[in-house]
């Protein structure tokens, strides 16, 4: 098995090192529209904005180039201890293909900035086996198949990532990413690999930008959902209560960018006049949206967009201060993971709770 770990290492080092940037040019619309209208982009707006999103789009491709050489493993192409399978351990024991969890253990040390978790499932989307083991033991049920990530990958059979699901075992948001893997012949499903992606890191990246006065940018998924923030003192988007905020999406700032598109306008959000630039983030096979918010008024943006008081584009979003601090088949792969389970020490490193 360290074989396989140093030459996936040397493999992987090569593929991360062609990975190119992106800089595409795209033209900003100057159309009106009645509740919003589109404005000029500034050069710093924009650099804060291709900064953040290059950093983001190299963090995908990076964590995707980790997982689709894994799935090419030799060790991956067999389910040798499937006659150990059990619904009281979530999958197969703790000691049970060791190959296995000792890859998964090594990417999850080497690489603790992309992933917090390492599943393995059969066919059908039920959990072979995850780790850190600690996370399995935790599982409510074996059975990911409802996921939005399982459902991905058995439709294209190609690397899908998923968008924010709330844990059932921890109460944490997370964003699975999951690859196929096939048989030598690369004709059959045998099973998929997936991980957890740690949405710390996109926190940071978005946190070290700096930012002026009243400006804030927010990262999000294709239903709008907070992935990232640029403001600390904002709720974490690992909780589940920014899982049930919906006002991103009611944005026509992100309709647009969600549909490809790069731009700046004008919308209404607490009777102010608010800038928000926008742009798309190549997640795979979807988009992610980067939104940055620039008040006119003197007020922070916060974390939360009241979806209740969206019409005519009219947004309401309350100060900082006002936030609470109060299928089943070989060719089909039931790909939904499991939930995030408590941190444990893997190979010396802390993995952390998602």
């Amino acid at each position: 098995m360290s074989l396989h770990i140093i030459t996936f290492g040397v493999v992987l080092l090569l593929v991360l090192t062609c990975i190119p940037p992106s800089f595409a040019s795209e033209a900003v619309s100057s159309t009106n529209q009645s509740n919003f209208s589109y404005i000029n982009n500034t050069n710093q707006q924009e650099n804060e904005l291709i900064l953040s999103s290059l950093a983001i789009e190299n963090q995908l491709q990076k964590a995707t180039a980790i997982l689709e050489l894994t799935s090419k493993l030799p060790e991956m192409r067999t389910l040798s201890f499937l006659s150990q399978f059990s619904a009281a351990h979530h999958g197969i024991p703790a000691n049970a293909d060791m190959e296995k969890r000792q890859i998964g253990q090594e990417i999850l040390s080497k690489f603790p900035d992309e992933f917090v978790s390492f599943l393995y499932l059969m066919p059908n989307g039920t959990v072979y086996l995850l780790e850190p083991y600690a996370r399995q033991q935790n599982l409510s049920s074996s059975d990911l198949s409802h996921r939005d990530y399982y459902i991905g990958v058995t439709e294209t059979k190609n690397t899908f990532l998923g968008n924010v699901i709330t844990s059932l075992s921890s109460g944490r948001n997370q964003a699975q990413l999951i690859v196929p893997i096939f048989d030598n012949g690369n004709t059959s499903v045998i099973g998929a690999v997936s991980s957890g992606l740690n949405f710390e890191t996109y926190n940071k990246i978005l946190q070290s930008v700096n930012l002026g006065h009243g400006e804030r940018i927010v990262l999000v998924d294709s239903n709008g959902t907070k992935i990232a923030d640029s403001d600390k003192s904002q709720p974490s988007s690992l909780l589940n209560t920014t899982h049930k905020d919906t006002s991103y999406g009611n944005l026509q700032s992100f309709k647009n960018a969600v549909k490809g598109e790069k731009g700046a306008l004008v919308e209404t959000v607490n009777g102010s006049n608010t800038e928000i630039q926008y742009k798309p983030i190549k997640a795979v096979q979807n988009n992610w949206v980067l939104l940055l918010f620039r008040s006119s008024g003197g007020f922070e943006i916060p974390a939360y967009l009241n979806s209740s008081q969206t019409s005519n584009r009219t947004l309401n979003i309350p100060s900082s201060d006002t936030i609470n601090s109060n299928t089943t088949n070989a060719s089909s792969l039931n790909n939904t993971l499991p939930e995030q389970l408590p941190p444990q020490s893997v190979n010396g490193s802390k993995v952390p709770k998602i």
